[in-house]
């Protein structure tokens, strides 16, 4: 049997006392030693033969070989092969410390790669490309299974990262309305509205004025939502005249009122320190009064965790169509205080600090420029 194989085949030979399956693919050798030379063994080399020949047909060819040695493999359940869905679970959770029932990109990419049926290092870069999302999805989902295919090859269930060297995509800066910056003028006319209750219903149980420390501090710290839903009476040190952004209380898949938030750290991992200025010390006292430490500062009617999408769709788009203000999202309040730092002569370094971005992330995203200039430079 030691007679070379018709192309595409697997030769099957006695090669030491043992039976060895000899076989090319895409251009590379492969050698397989299996059991001791003999007619029963035989029998069960052919089947292993052809079942390598089914796999290179159909794709699923194990190029670690483990699938065909007959030994239990680590990416294994109960001695059935783990599916590529399967993994990604696997090293989401163990390795990442993540959770795809809570986290949206792993939840998102996790949904992805179960359309996609059987995925292997040979087609999961074509099933990456046909999708028609943005560059800066597609750039994110690369991300995320660049990682995870390493991970794959140092577990040696993949012999290539077949992603490696796959570029990101160009991402265009497309403008978006609903994060313009609001002027000075309608952040007045904004804050007066909501302490004033200027346009809450009579039959309302509830005032829109309860809302306006928290309207007061997003302006005024220009923190991100979840960072100021999340802030506790700890982290404001009424004595230094601080405030710590440690922490954030993060909305999840599932949904955003408070039973569905969970604590997470902040976007970039570190905590930030703000300045309590007198101005803000006076909206926020009676809210720190007789709280716990571990008690939010800003709360719903009900004493919950915000809901900054069901506050925005109820109250603040409400009073910016009275106001006939452009509608935004609250975010659009964070755009403001970079932009009126960058506008007022702060640097990059100093605005990028005070929001917990980097210097470039300021210049790309808060050079809006509120105060138009009325001249140009002389020549």
């Amino acid at each position: 049997m030691g007679h070379k194989s018709s192309k595409g085949t697997i030769s099957i030979a006695d090669y030491k006392g043992r039976i060895r399956l000899r076989w090319r693919h895409l251009d590379k050798r492969y050698s397989l030693s299996l059991s001791v030379y003999n007619q029963l063994n035989l029998i069960k080399a052919k089947k292993v033969a052809l079942q390598i020949e089914l796999d290179i047909i159909t794709g699923n060819f194990d190029m670690t070989l483990v699938k065909y040695t007959g030994k239990t493999p680590s990416n294994t359940k109960n001695g059935i092969p783990k599916t590529f869905v399967e993994l990604f679970e696997e090293w989401t959770i163990s390795y990442k410390q993540m959770n795809c029932e809570v986290h949206t990109n792993y939840n998102s990419c996790r949904n992805m790669i179960k359309k996609w049926g059987i995925v292997n290092q040979n087609n999961i870069l074509k099933k990456l490309n046909e999708e028609t999302f943005c560059a800066l999805t597609y750039n994110r989902r690369l991300n995320i299974l660049k990682d995870f295919t390493k991970w794959l090859v140092k577990q040696k269930v993949w012999t290539v990262k077949p992603l490696e060297d796959v570029m990101r995509k160009k991402v265009t800066k497309i403008p978006k309305p609903k994060r313009k910056p609001f002027s000075m003028d309608e952040i007045k006319m904004v804050l007066d509205a909501f302490k004033n209750d200027t346009f809450c219903s009579k039959y309302s149980r509830y005032n829109h004025s309860h809302y306006y420390p928290f309207m007061y501090f997003l302006f005024k710290t220009g923190v991100r939502n979840a960072e100021a839903i999340g802030l506790r009476v700890s982290s404001v040190d009424t004595k230094l005249k601080y405030i710590y952004i440690r922490e954030v209380m993060a909305r999840t898949i599932k949904h955003t009122s408070s039973n569905h938030r969970v604590r997470k750290e902040t976007k970039n991992g570190k905590e930030r320190i703000l300045p309590l200025t007198d101005d803000l010390y006076q909206v926020i006292k009676p809210l720190l009064a007789n709280k716990q430490p571990d008690e939010l500062v800003f709360t719903s009617y009900e004493g919950l965790a915000i809901d900054d999408d069901n506050f925005r769709k109820r109250v603040f788009q409400k009073i910016l169509k009275e106001l006939k203000i452009d509608d935004r999202v609250l975010y659009a309040c964070r755009h403001t205080f970079g932009s009126r730092c960058m506008d007022q002569g702060l640097t990059p370094v100093q605005t990028a600090f005070l929001m917990g971005n980097n210097p470039e992330t300021a210049l790309r995203n808060y050079t809006h420029q509120i105060n138009i200039p009325k001249d140009l430079p002389n020549i």
